[in-house]
């Protein structure tokens, strides 16, 4: 069995930041506020109303999947790191998302061998030595279980580092600090 490549879906591979962003303003009327933690991955830990990061996610989980972005470089990269690895691609994205997050992952094209929706990601795919995530928990999960980390640098995760963690501005500098040029 080829070794895994734990690979995160938001922020990583697509682009939802802008989109929570525009839900947020759509339920609220007010632009997303600055100070907020995160995007969906940390909006659990932000001082926002329950409710309405329940409504966020709902929006979200519902309708938002089939028009995310996809990240630049993440298809090409994939492609070849799924020649070495087996992409396991874990996202925090709720099950019921299962079948639009299908259906997104063929439209663009993403090669993978695994999906799994769960918030305990080191936990769900044997022989996992890479990962690739935003969110600082997730990092620091993997790294406790001697996973090899890149961190995908976004705004809500600049003052975390960690060692072992491995800070890339995108999929071109991962693939280069692979040493798979």
């Amino acid at each position: 069995m080829r070794p895994g490549f734990a690979v995160d879906i938001d922020n990583v591979v697509a682009q939802a930041e802008q989109e929570v962003q525009r839900i947020f303003h759509e339920l609220t009327g007010s632009p997303w506020p600055s100070e907020t933690y995160a995007s969906a991955g940390g909006l659990d830990t932000s001082n926002l109303d329950p409710d309405l990061i329940e409504q966020i996610f709902d929006y979200f989980h519902e309708r938002s999947i089939p028009m995310l972005p996809l990240v630049p470089g993440a298809r090409r990269v994939l492609q070849q790191l799924q020649e070495g690895y087996r992409i396991v691609l874990i996202t925090a994205r709720r099950p019921t998302a299962r079948p639009q997050t299908l259906t997104w992952l063929e439209e663009h094209g993403i090669p993978f061998d695994e999906l799994h929706h769960t918030k305990d990601k080191p936990d769900v795919a044997e022989g996992l030595v890479l990962a690739v995530d935003d969110h600082p928990e997730h990092v620091s999960d993997y790294l406790e279980q001697g996973v090899r980390v890149f961190l995908m640098d976004q705004p809500w995760n600049r003052t975390f580092s960690a060692p072992g963690a491995t800070r890339v501005s995108g999929w071109d500098e991962l693939w280069r600090k692979l040493g798979m040029n």
